[in-house]
């Protein structure tokens, strides 16, 4: 069984991760949104709304985890 410490330490170590993806898939999001120039093109891009769906899972799990992380102490 898992200390609360080692609890805290793994949930510290997920968050970090997925703010690395968060930030890299944030990287290629910009990167589409200079080629996609027009709000039409943004909308109409099945990758571009992939990726924005993509960051908005990320976002909501690192704040998940925040709060469990601020529940534990």
């Amino acid at each position: 069984m898992m200390t609360a410490d080692e609890i805290k330490e793994s949930f510290k170590s997920v968050k970090r991760n997925l703010i690395n993806a968060h930030d890299s898939i944030s990287g290629v999001a910009d990167f589409m949104e200079m080629r996609l120039t027009t709000e039409y093109d943004r909308a109409s891009s099945k990758e571009y709304g992939t990726v924005c769906r993509v960051l908005g899972i990320l976002e909501e799990q690192i704040a998940s985890i925040s709060n469990q992380l601020t529940k534990l102490k």
